[in-house]
C-alpha cells in the first residue's frame, strides 16, 4: 500500500470550505463585535481556542497540547492527561512526539547545505552515497527526496508487512515499535519492496526518502543529524525543549503515546524512534514548534529565497501541495482569503500532530494529541473537530488586537475523552 497526501489536500480543502465552528466556539469567535477577550485583555480569543481543544480531547483521545501565536500574543495550553493510565494532567509545556512535523526541520538543515554549496537540489544519491542503491541512485536527486517524487519505497510498510493500521495486533505493534533500527538497515528493508515509479514522474510519500536525506547531509558535513539540527535549527529558533532522538529517550514531562480501538487500548510505553530515523523523530513542545515555523518563515534559519523554494510545490508534488518538507493549505481566516498556510502534519503510532504558519510568520499554530484511534469511524468522527480547532486558531487570531504579555495556561485532567481522527484521514498512513 503506497500512501499519498493527495487525499489530505483534498480533505483539507473540502473541510475548510464547508466547516462550521462548534456552537460554543462560534458564539465566542464570531458573535457581534465585543472587543478583545475580556479575560485575556487582547484580541486572541483564548476561550474559543480552549473550547475547540477540549472538544477534541474526548475518548479515545487522552490528552493534547496546543500553541497559538499571532500579533495579539501567544496562548499555550493543554487538555486531558499525559497518558492512558496517567493521573497527571497534560501541561502546556509537556513534551510530545511530533512524528512527520520533523520533516520541515530536517529539510531546513538539508537546504542550509544547499546554500553552503556542499549539496545542490540536483545532487543524486550516487553523487554523495555511491553504492547505497545502485539501480536508481544516479536518477534520484535531493529535490525528489525532499518533495517525495523519487518513487522510493517506504521501509515502514515492510516492517509492518504491508498491513493496514486497522489490522495490526496491539501487542505486535508494541513489539515492533520498541526495536532499534539503523539508517542502512531501514534502506535495506525498503529495498525489499518494489520501487514505486520512475523517479520524478509521480508523488509518493516516503519516510525512507528522508532517511536518505539525513545520510546525505551527514556525509557532506561529517556530523550527525541530531547535533546539526540542534545547533542550526533548535538553538537559533529558541526551541529549548526540543530534541531529535534516535532512541527511546524523551526528555521532560512526556505525553505518552497510546493506540485505541472501540473496546481496546494500549499504552505504547516504549517507542524507539530510530524506526523513523530523522524522518519523524523530534520530541518537543507545541510552543517550540510555533517558534520553529516563525523563525523559518521570517528567514532566520535559511534565506527568504530558500524559504520561497520550500513553499513552492514543483512537478508531480504540486498535486499534493507539497514543497520541500512543507505542505500548503488554504488560510481559513476571512481577512486572509486567497492566502495559504504552510506546515506539516504528523501521525505516529499513538499520537497525531499538526503545525501551520502564515507565510509572513506572524500567525502560527501547533497541536499534538495522544490516543490515536485504530478504526475508520474513529478517524472520521473527529476529523472535523481537528479542522475546527485549526480554523478557530486562525480565525480568532485578530491581526489588529493590541499586543500584550504572553500567557501560559496549564490544562487540567478533568476533560473527558472521545474519538480523535488522524487529520489526514487516509486510512493506514503512518507518519
Amino acid at each position: 500500500m503506497r500512501p499519498t497526501r493527495r487525499q489530505f489536500a483534498q480533505g483539507m480543502a473540502a473541510g475548510l470550505a464547508g466547516l462550521a465552528l462548534p456552537s460554543a466556539v462560534a458564539s465566542s469567535a464570531v458573535a457581534a463585535p465585543q472587543g478583545p477577550n475580556p479575560r485575556s485583555g487582547r484580541g486572541l480569543d483564548e476561550r474559543a481556542i480552549q473550547v475547540a481543544l477540549d472538544a477534541v480531547v474526548q475518548w479515545p483521545a487522552v490528552g493534547a497540547v496546543c500553541s497559538v501565536v499571532g500579533p495579539a500574543g501567544r496562548f499555550d495550553t493543554a487538555s486531558g492527561t499525559r497518558g492512558l493510565h496517567a493521573n497527571a494532567p497534560a501541561r502546556a509545556n509537556s513534551v510530545a512526539r511530533i512524528a512527520s512535523v520533523t520533516k520541515g526541520m530536517v529539510a531546513t538543515v538539508a537546504l542550509q547545505e544547499v546554500e553552503r554549496g556542499t549539496l545542490s537540489l540536483d545532487s543524486t544519491i550516487g553523487d554523495v552515497l555511491p553504492g547505497l542503491w545502485p539501480d536508481v541512485e544516479d536518477r534520484v536527486t535531493l529535490s525528489m527526496l525532499l518533495n517525495h517524487t523519487s518513487g522510493m519505497p517506504d521501509a515502514i510498510w515492510v516492517i509492518m508487512r504491508g498491513q493496514s493500521l486497522f489490522e495490526l495486533d496491539f501487542d505486535e505493534l508494541a513489539d515492533v515499535v520498541s526495536r532499534s533500527y539503523g539508517q542502512r538497515e531501514l534502506v535495506e528493508l525498503a529495498k525489499q519492496a518494489d520501487w514505486w515509479f520512475e523517479p520524478g514522474t509521480d508523488y509518493g510519500y516516503s519516510n525512507t526518502g528522508y532517511v536518505v536525506v539525513e545520510m546525505m547531509v551527514e556525509a557532506v558535513t561529517g556530523r550527525r543529524m541530531p547535533e546539526l539540527i540542534r545547533d542550526r535549527v533548535f538553538r537559533p529558533a529558541g526551541m529549548h525543549r526540543t530534541r531529535l532522538e534516535h532512541g527511546t529517550l524523551v526528555r521532560g514531562a512526556e505525553m505518552q503515546d497510546a493506540a485505541v480501538r472501540p473496546h481496546e487500548a494500549k499504552a505504547l510505553e516504549t517507542i524507539d524512534q530510530s524506526i523513523f530515523a530523522s524522518a519523524a523523530a523530534v520530541n518537543t513542545t507545541a510552543a517550540d514548534v510555533t517558534r520553529f515555523y516563525q523563525a523559518l518563515m521570517r528567514g532566520e534559519l535559511v534565506s527568504q529565497q530558500t524559504v520561497d523554494l520550500m513553499v513552492t510545490p514543483v512537478g508531480p508534488a504540486a498535486q499534493a501541495g507539497y514543497g520541500y518538507g512543507l505542505f500548503l493549505v488554504a488560510d481559513p481566516a476571512p481577512e486572509h482569503a486567497g492566502e495559504v498556510l504552510v506546515g506539516h502534519d504528523g501521525a505516529g503510532f499513538g499520537s497525531v500532530s499538526l503545525a501551520l504558519c502564515s507565510r509572513d510568520g506572524e500567525r502560527a499554530f501547533a497541536f499534538t494529541y495522544i490516543g490515536r484511534p485504530y478504526w475508520q469511524e474513529g478517524w472520521d468522527e473527529v476529523f472535523a473537530k481537528e479542522l475546527a480547532l485549526m480554523r478557530t486558531a486562525f480565525v480568532v487570531n485578530a491581526a489588529d488586537a493590541p499586543a500584550s504579555r504572553d500567557r501560559l495556561v496549564r490544562g487540567g485532567a478533568a476533560a473527558s475523552r472521545r474519538a480523535v481522527a488522524d487529520l489526514a484521514a487516509r486510512g493506514a498512513r503512518l507518519v
